[in-house]
């Protein structure tokens, strides 16, 4: 369902673990999706190192940004577990026992940011990453993490810049591009945004929710030739990918076929019913308003 946050399994605890909070499909599809009530999924818990939402990109970043004594502390590693199995207020308790312990962690403060995003404290977000970044101004994942919770708090601009700083710092960090483009995507720079998810793309193949956010902007630009070869390479790929089907049977929809389209909506909504809900895709999954409208004429008729 959507509310339900899944994990990626990424890198072990052992190894300076991060890992990108996404909805795991049935088939193991990483949709990085975005809604008022879904930010969590794009978090980061990492020891204030590596953004990762697939494991093969990790460890040149991780071996830059990530202090040792932070790996290998016991409390780092069980706060961190206990925010992938979702136990959130658990993590929160202990990642303040470790800020206690050892104030100038920015490990501490970063992940405790990371979970109260989760948790929608999102103003008590805001000010862990904020004195995550001043221990460690180097490193990327607060920087593109507060931009999650400035978002959420609607101060988009601080948010872009937030986003476009964590790119100065790593341009490779392909979930400060997605974040970016996501927050584009919100003040209606649809070409801007259309450039970082492309980028975000390239930088992480692997990562489907973010070809589908690609060909969203690409349908919202009127490139729908375009975004419909995308959404069918992403359900011929990932079958179960409940949204890409749900998002393809708009298109297909607005192009007239109308078959295929319905097609396209059985397979979305027999994973989720809640794709027959327009309000529910409106507010939950923040599709750009040319998507929204094409899904709003399907439903109309179908």
């Amino acid at each position: 369902m959507a509310a339900s946050v899944g994990w990626y399994e990424g890198a072990s605890v052992a190894r300076c673990w991060a890992s990108c909070t996404v909805r795991k499909q049935p088939n193991n599809v990483a949709s990085a999706q975005v809604g008022s009530s879904s930010l969590q999924r794009r978090t980061l818990f990492a020891s204030f190192g590596a953004a990762i939402a697939a494991p093969h990109a990790a460890m040149a970043a991780v071996s830059r940004r990530v202090k040792l004594k932070d790996v290998e502390n016991p409390k780092m590693q069980e706060a961190l577990r206990a925010a992938v199995s979702g136990d959130l207020e658990t993590a929160e308790k202990l990642f303040s026992e470790l800020i206690q312990e050892e104030p100038q962690s920015a490990s501490a403060w970063s992940n405790r940011g990371s979970v109260r995003i989760s948790l929608r404290l999102f103003e008590d977000a805001r000010a862990d990453l904020t004195q995550a970044i001043e221990l460690a101004p180097e490193a990327p994942v607060p920087l593109l993490n507060r931009a999650i919770a400035l978002e959420a708090l609607g101060r988009f601009e601080e948010a872009i810049n937030d986003c476009k700083s964590a790119i100065e710092r790593d341009p490779e960090e392909y979930a400060a591009w997605f974040n970016l483009g996501n927050v584009d995507a919100r003040v209606k720079k649809y070409e801007e945004a259309l450039t970082a998810y492309e980028r975000a793309s390239l930088l992480a193949p692997g990562i489907a929710g973010y070809r589908l956010k690609e060909a969203l902007i690409l349908f919202q630009l009127q490139r729908s030739q375009e975004a419909r070869k995308l959404l069918q390479g992403l359900v011929r790929k990932y079958p179960n990918y409940a949204e890409a089907h749900a998002a393809l049977a708009a298109v297909l929809w607005s192009e007239g076929d109308r078959s295929r389209a319905e097609e396209q909506f059985s397979e979305a909504t027999k994973r989720e019913p809640l794709y027959g809900d327009l309000r529910w895709v409106s507010l939950e999954l923040l599709w750009p308003p040319n998507v929204v409208k094409a899904m709003e004429n399907f439903l109309a008729i179908a």
